[in-house]
């Protein structure tokens, strides 16, 4: 299962390039890149262009990350906007067989005990459905598995829907039942959900990320 930080969007309701701003004085690729490489390595980082890739590359750099920890996938899409440009740009690159374990860079309080349920799914399944979480009225497209044997149908998808959001994507891969939805329950924390797109928001999860940090649960 290859990790992979969708790290492209460009986070203007947090004052612009989401991924480089500082979590308890660390860039927030950087905690959520530290779980997907405990989990394997090298972690994939999907970015626009090569400024963004630049510029996430030298941050990572000063936290000690190794370049050989790390590999960029540029957008084979980049006028289109959304992360399924992100997505299919990584697919593209592997045979059927393999498989993506997708975070979002705004997600630092996934745990590893849920990233290993979807990667044992996805094996149990031999990589052949997508994977993403249901519950409370809502899908949670992220983190998700998304399998390489998908890539042609996500491909046509990106390209011929006037609509091209994850919410008409599984629309579209559960009418020809390409999809497993996992049923969210307690066993499933909502933290592994919550994302950062405002300064609001940022406060509350440093908050509650610092009180993980001192009890050793992160």
């Amino acid at each position: 299962m290859k990790p992979l930080i969708l790290a492209g969007g460009k986070g203007n309701r947090l004052g612009g390039k989401k991924a480089t701003v500082l979590l308890l004085e660390k860039p927030l690729i950087y905690w959520v890149f530290q779980k997907l490489k405990n989990f394997s390595s090298p972690v994939y980082i999907s970015v626009k262009n090569k400024i963004q890739e630049d510029e996430i590359k030298r941050e990572l750099i000063k936290e000690k990350i190794k370049i050989d920890e790390m590999v960029f996938i540029r957008d084979l899409y980049p006028e289109i906007e959304g992360p399924l440009c992100g997505i299919i740009s990584a697919l593209k690159l592997f045979p059927e067989k393999e498989a993506f374990l997708v975070v979002a860079v705004d997600q630092p309080l996934i745990n590893k005990s849920f990233l290993e349920y979807l990667s044992t799914l996805s094996y149990i399944f031999c990589n052949q459905f997508l994977i993403v979480c249901k519950g409370e009225g809502k899908i949670r497209p992220f983190p998700g598995v998304y399998p390489c044997s998908l890539k042609e149908e996500i491909e046509n998808f990106l390209l011929t829907s006037p609509k091209r959001s994850l919410f008409r994507l599984f629309q579209y891969l559960n009418a020809n039942q390409k999809i497993l939805f996992i049923k969210k329950d307690d066993k499933i924390g909502y933290e592994n959900f919550i994302n950062i797109n405002t300064p609001e928001e940022l406060k509350r999860v440093e908050l509650c990320f610092s009180q993980k940090l001192k009890t050793h649960k992160m």
